[in-house]
């Protein structure tokens, strides 16, 4: 959440509170739909950033069962030579 969208939100809370209090149902409205429209930019901006780290998570364990599996093919590959070279003896 960024600090643009808090101020953004309090501006729209006071634009509505304004409103009330002046009876100008236009700034009410218009107030109530700045804070909305900050609430979703900040909810959207918290998404993305859960998403990133998903993706980071994701990602590193990939790469460890990459390497988990290189490790299994290659200690399968040497003792299918060990195999092999045990035959021509």
């Amino acid at each position: 959440m960024s600090l643009e969208d808090k101020i953004d939100q309090l501006k729209g809370a006071v634009k509505e509170g304004v409103g009330k209090i002046s009876g100008d149902v236009k700034a009410e409205k218009e107030g109530a739909a700045e804070q909305a429209t900050a609430k979703a930019k900040e909810v959207a901006e918290d998404a993305k950033k859960a998403a990133e780290e998903a993706a980071e998570k994701a990602s590193a364990k990939a790469k460890e069962v990459a390497g988990n599996v290189k490790d299994v093919l290659e200690g399968t590959l040497d003792g299918v030579k060990n195999i092999l070279n045990k035959d021509k003896e």
